[in-house]
């Protein structure tokens, strides 16, 4: 938590002084850093395995956030990992927790309340040298879309994910009920519910089915001429590197044409994405 934290006071300095130095940003409201969620959030940071558990880690991370001054969102719910959306009740967990940390612990109420400790700065200015290393090699690759074109940061996301399950698996990293703490008198411990479970198997098959008629019926009512030539439009659009794609893309929405058919455009276009070498 204590890195993340001093990530997040890297990223508002960086932040400023690109706007500032790169970008030539006069208001100084442009300087201000906003990130909009909590530390240590995502997918990546969450486990099928004693679900709960995903609540103290997300709450951490909202803690974090509150002490550089940002949304304490406590996210994602604790059953993320488990598929199909959020429960109600784990929606409510994040938001209670969320609003505990900003008006009962009162974390907010100062926005760097770590400023001046020696390791809190220390590991700040450790990472933000770190981060403008990885911003000097983009430069030289020739920019964000360059080093994509070029594999960088597909090799770099693969790399860093590579590393993390290595850990985990070797147990260098622990992550409690995962690969640590699972002797036979350890718990699973469930929340009761007051609505029905999201995830129950059989409710997944009636979905699928129910979307499929849906789609059926869409598919049969809809003008597929006005569609046709929507789909056309967005592929002009695609074709041209000088057009925003989105107001092609919105008008193909507005005649019902799927999310598949308008990806199919960007695919005959783009082509698929292929992958860059090994780790």
């Amino acid at each position: 938590i204590l890195k993340e934290i001093a990530l997040h006071r890297a990223a508002r300095r960086m932040w400023a002084k690109i706007m500032r130095e790169r970008l030539g940003a006069k208001d100084p409201r442009n300087w201000a850093y906003m990130h909009v969620g909590g530390a240590m959030s995502g997918y990546y940071s969450t486990s099928a395995q004693r679900p709960l558990n995903n609540l103290t880690r997300a709450v951490l991370g909202g803690v974090a956030a509150a002490m550089v001054g940002d949304n304490p969102s406590v996210e994602p719910p604790y059953d993320e990992p488990l598929g199909l959306g959020w429960s109600l009740e784990a929606q409510q967990l994040s938001e209670d927790a969320a609003r505990i940390i900003q008006y009962e612990a009162r974390l907010k109420d100062v926005i760097d309340p770590f400023a001046g400790s020696y390791y809190m700065e220390s590991k700040t200015n450790q990472i933000e040298e770190e981060a403008w290393e990885i911003i000097e090699k983009l430069d030289s690759l020739g920019g964000s879309v360059s080093a994509i074109e070029q594999g960088y940061m597909q090799q770099e996301i693969a790399r860093s994910a590579y590393q993390f399950q290595k850990e985990v698996e070797s147990g260098e990293r622990i992550v409690v009920g995962v690969n640590s703490f699972l002797g036979e008198e350890e718990l699973d411990v469930v929340t009761s519910r007051l609505v029905q479970h999201p995830y129950d198997p059989d409710k997944r098959v009636q979905a699928e089915e129910k979307q499929k008629k849906n789609l059926e019926q869409v598919k049969r009512s809809r003008d597929d001429k006005a569609v046709t030539s929507a789909l056309r439009s967005v592929k002009a659009a695609a074709e041209d590197e000088s057009k925003n794609v989105i107001p092609p893309v919105l008008e193909a929405v507005k005649a019902y044409a799927t999310l598949g058919e308008i990806c199919d455009v960007f695919r005959e276009v783009f082509g698929e994405y292929q992958g860059y070498g090994s780790i």
